[in-house]
């Protein structure tokens, strides 16, 4: 009664097998290995996540700092150009 039953149609019967899952039991220090297992593959993610993040975020960074670097050399331009042209037009 508490078995699933499933139906299919005679041509995919082939395909399915059927098995039951069996409850293992594990030591203390087998679940500890699996969990470390399981924490080092997550720490190794991390890692390489945070790398893949750098690669993209540095390069990224050093392009917005040189173009606010340019436009505020352009604004002392601008600013200087438009003193000089002020000191022209005051010019007898």
């Amino acid at each position: 009664m508490d078995e699933h039953s499933y139906l299919c149609l005679p041509e995919n019967a082939r395909s399915f097998t059927q098995t039951k899952l069996v409850q293992e039991i594990y030591t203390k220090d087998e679940i500890n290995e699996m969990l470390c297992g399981i924490c080092g593959a997550q720490e190794k993610n991390e890692d390489d996540l945070q790398m893949k993040l750098d690669g993209v975020y540095y390069p990224l960074n050093d392009s917005i700092s040189w173009l606010t670097t340019c436009m505020e050399e352009m604004r002392q331009d601008i600013a200087s150009m438009q003193a000089q042209r002020a000191a022209k037009a005051t010019t007898p």
